[in-house]
């Protein structure tokens, strides 16, 4: 049996360096975080336009008009999208929009649905108003006066829909993941380069 004497010396310098590295990219985990949480708001604020207009009958410009975003920062590690917005009048759904020339009050809502003849009592109609845009309107009672003009679901309802709402979440962890990881990837290469 072969018998070894004498002192095995290791070098650590560079364990030593990776080390330090590691503290190093310890301290970035935060900005890394605040990067990602960032990037994928972005994302989210623009997919969420996209993904609407996909189940309902308006434009993804209309959508994001109505959202406002709030950016994480490294003392507030969380963003968020605030969506306000007021209901569309019915007519916005006429074929033309508010710029139609129909006569009877059809509108399509959904992308999933045909044209459907708004109901109730006393019947709705379709009108120019003063303002010039075509609109749909019901009279109060049987009198000819006072009318209102009818509304329907808002962005902020729309983006509510569950179907809508899952979407939405599903695309906003698969982006949250990957640059999440992007953001590790990056800095802890940045580190490795910094130590080597």
């Amino acid at each position: 049996m072969a018998r070894f004497h004498g002192n095995i010396t290791i070098d650590t310098s560079r364990l030593n360096k990776i080390v330090d590295g590691l503290k190093d990219f310890q301290k970035q985990m935060p900005a890394a975080y605040t990067a990602a949480l960032n990037r994928t708001l972005k994302h989210v604020e623009s997919k969420t336009g996209r993904i609407v207009r996909q189940h309902y009958n308006v434009t993804a410009k209309e959508i994001r008009q109505s959202m406002r975003s709030f950016k994480a920062t490294f003392s507030r590690p969380r963003a968020w999208i605030l969506v306000r917005s007021r209901r569309f009048t019915l007519a916005r759904f006429l074929p033309g929009g508010l710029a139609s020339r129909s006569r009877k009050p059809r509108v399509k809502i959904k992308k999933s649905a045909g044209r459907k003849l708004v109901g109730g009592t006393p019947p709705a109609f379709v009108q120019r108003a003063p303002d010039g845009n075509t609109h749909i309107f019901r009279r109060r009672g049987k009198s000819r006066f006072p009318i209102d003009v009818l509304r329907t679901i808002s962005p902020t309802q729309m983006i509510e829909n569950l179907q809508v709402a899952d979407e939405i979440r599903r695309s906003a962890e698969e982006m949250l993941e990957k640059r999440l990881h992007h953001e590790l990837n990056r800095r802890l290469q940045k580190v490795k380069g910094d130590r080597g």
